[in-house]
């Protein structure tokens, strides 16, 4: 499971920076928006131009999860 999606609870951005103004919390949602936005591009330009990328990185994941799962306590 995703890091995100094991998150119990979900996170506001006034909760990250409870010392920035509206204003400020309004421009870092810009940022954020623009950053996905720009990862989301890249992720359909490569799942077009190269599937093969996304299958390792997905491999990749997977294989992680294996070892890792492998080190938590049952």
């Amino acid at each position: 499971m995703g890091m995100i999606s094991s998150m119990p609870n979900k996170v506001a951005l006034p909760d990250l920076f409870p010392n920035a103004s509206e204003q400020q919390i309004d421009e870092i949602a810009d940022i954020l928006h623009g950053y996905c936005s720009t990862v989301w591009r890249i992720y359909e330009r490569l799942e077009r131009e190269h599937p093969e990328v996304i299958d390792d990185l997905i491999e990749a994941r997977n294989m992680k999860a294996k070892v890792d799962s492998s080190k938590t306590p049952n």
